[in-house]
């Protein structure tokens, strides 16, 4: 006879010397016989708990952590009003990012260039579904279906699908970057020159898109039921994004003013505005942060009456109003390089001059034509 303590890595004799040869015969037959009964009685994992599926692409570190699960529920309840313990992971796959923002970068966003290995997950509510990328941890995660745009997932994917088809360019290459909702008339807010549209009501929105080297303005209907190309602001390499509203009116108060340039973000922190009326004046007024009061009007110059309907006529052409609401800047921008905001036909549009080249086509034959006055 002899006894054991299982509290113990191997089985301990308690005063009784086993015989030599048949001690460790017996030890061996006990711990096979006991291995499977343990097992088969282990509890099952809390819901939270690593998940388990098998990624054949992946024989190694096929668990999904359980810490980026909770990342993924604790942004969704967060950012949607969703209790965690209604979402549900539906798949998951290993996967290698390019960058720190794991190939998700918001217009004008620094990433560091590096591989950085993560996962990507689809979780659901039972309603909707929602994709995210994220690091080995869940330190870092982003979401695929951009939470800021509240595009339905049906709508993104017929977005994007439009566009792929279009341009015939591979849909996994395309991602919204902003989307902001509007109220269209019927022309779908695209102005054309002498083109009367009918004033109705449509809840849409207007979308930003971004592909490997080019980006895209879209304006769609609520549903995505009508999904239209806004050529004017669409076509350069530089991603936009939309002009952050301020409740500042979106154009000058005087309606004599036909054109207004307005350059700001300095070091100095100057900030100078050049303006064109009606009867071909331009005059420039400065403002200093040093100074309580802008400095008076300086007149630059006199157009005549046809360099100024010239000039009106290009607006017409480049179709202005389509660039409304948008910004095309760069980092720079927010390492006080001056950016100007130009302000015409109820419209505004921010860029910084540093990257004309990206420029959509129209915004540069705008900025051509001023500067040559």
């Amino acid at each position: 006879m002899f006894c054991y303590s299982s509290s113990q890595a191997g089985a301990k004799q308690v005063g009784v010397r086993p015989l030599r040869g048949i001690w460790p015969l017996a030890l061996i037959s006990f711990v096979v016989l006991a291995a499977p009964q343990q097992a088969a009685t282990a509890a099952p994992q809390p819901l939270d708990s690593p998940i388990a599926q098998v990624n054949p692409n992946h024989s190694a570190q096929t668990r999904l952590p359980r810490s980026v699960v909770r990342q993924i529920r604790r942004d969704l309840s967060q950012n949607f009003n969703i209790p965690r313990r209604n979402l549900e992971v539906v798949s998951y796959e290993r996967q290698t990012w390019p960058d720190s923002c794991l190939g998700l970068a918001a217009a004008n966003e620094r990433c560091a260039t590096a591989i950085v290995e993560g996962w990507r997950v689809e979780v659901t509510n039972g309603q909707q579904n929602w994709v995210y990328r994220s690091d080995m941890t869940g330190q870092v995660i982003r979401s695929e279906t951009n939470q800021s745009t509240n595009l339905l997932p049906e709508v993104s994917d017929r977005l994007l699908q439009t566009i792929a088809e279009e341009f015939d360019i591979p849909v996994n290459s395309l991602r919204i970057t902003e989307a902001q909702p509007r109220v269209w008339d019927g022309c779908m807010g695209i102005y054309v020159p002498n083109q009367a549209c009918t004033m109705i009501a449509l809840s849409g929105w207007q979308a930003i898109v971004a592909g490997e080297n080019q980006s895209w303005v879209y304006h769609l209907t609520e549903d995505g039921s009508r999904i239209v190309l806004n050529p004017t602001a669409s076509g350069g390499s530089l991603i936009p994004s939309f002009i952050p509203t301020d409740g500042q009116p979106s154009e000058p108060i005087d309606g004599t003013i036909i054109f207004r340039a307005v350059t700001s973000g300095g070091l100095a922190g100057i900030v100078s505005q050049v303006i064109l009326t009606a009867d071909g004046t331009i005059y420039r007024q400065v403002s200093q942060p040093i100074s309580p009061r802008p400095s008076s009007p300086v007149v630059e110059r006199r157009l005549s009456p046809e360099q100024v309907q010239q000039f009106q006529q290009l607006l017409e052409e480049q179709r202005f109003p389509n660039l409304s609401g948008l910004r095309y800047i760069t980092d720079a921008a927010f390492a006080d390089y001056p950016t100007t905001t130009f302000y015409a036909m109820g419209g505004q549009v921010e860029y910084i001059d540093l990257a004309y080249d990206d420029l959509p086509e129209a915004l540069q034959e705008v900025i051509q034509a001023w500067n040559q006055f």
